[in-house]
């Protein structure tokens, strides 16, 4: 089975399969921020508080020691990788792109910038190895659409985002949903 090595995923969201039985990963919308064929892929988890998931060891991130302002915002899992790390999602106006970081002097640099508005706060990240992702999408575990995570953030609550991408993804009944046909395109 041939994997396309020209389908760069950065800026799109994957939406989990309905029948995905990883912990971690069932019912999730991940955001890529970063894919190369070569270097493999990076991205966060929008959909899921931290607070809900009951099987994760604690972690001890306070976004607060930053900006008072971040107070209201609550700390999503991000994904499985350095689950003791907190990183930002955040919109850049120059480049109209979402940015993941978990660099504390850039956090910093954030916090302190008055123009620069948290999309969100992650514990963690996701990671894929160079084709892994694409091998993945291939093998229909991911739906993939275009970036819709700024509207998802913004607009929908975290416990109605999953449902919300299936839609927008063309699944609105994962009763007749063909779950083996298809390359997980939307």
């Amino acid at each position: 089975m041939q994997i396309e090595l020209n389908k760069n995923f950065r800026g799109k969201c994957l939406v989990a399969m309905p029948n995905t039985k990883s912990n971690i990963f069932n019912e999730s919308v991940i955001y890529i921020t970063e894919h190369s064929t070569i270097g493999g892929a990076v991205g966060v988890i929008i959909n899921k508080d931290i607070n809900e998931q009951t099987d994760l060891p604690l972690i001890d991130i306070d976004f607060i020691n930053y900006n008072q302002n971040w107070s209201n915002k609550n700390v999503c899992l991000g994904g499985p990788v350095d689950l003791k790390t907190g990183f930002i999602l955040y919109h850049n106006e120059t480049t109209d792109e979402l940015l993941l970081t978990g660099n504390d002097k850039t956090i910093k640099k954030i916090a302190n910038d008055t123009t620069v508005n948290p999309l969100m706060f992650t514990a963690g990240y996701c990671m894929w190895e160079t084709l892994q992702l694409e091998s993945e999408v291939r093998f229909n575990n991911w739906l993939v659409i275009d970036n819709i995570a700024a509207q998802l953030i913004n607009e929908i609550p975290p416990a109605d985002r999953y449902q919300y991408a299936l839609k927008i993804a063309g699944v609105n009944n994962i009763a007749y949903f063909d779950f083996t046909g298809g390359h997980g395109y939307a």
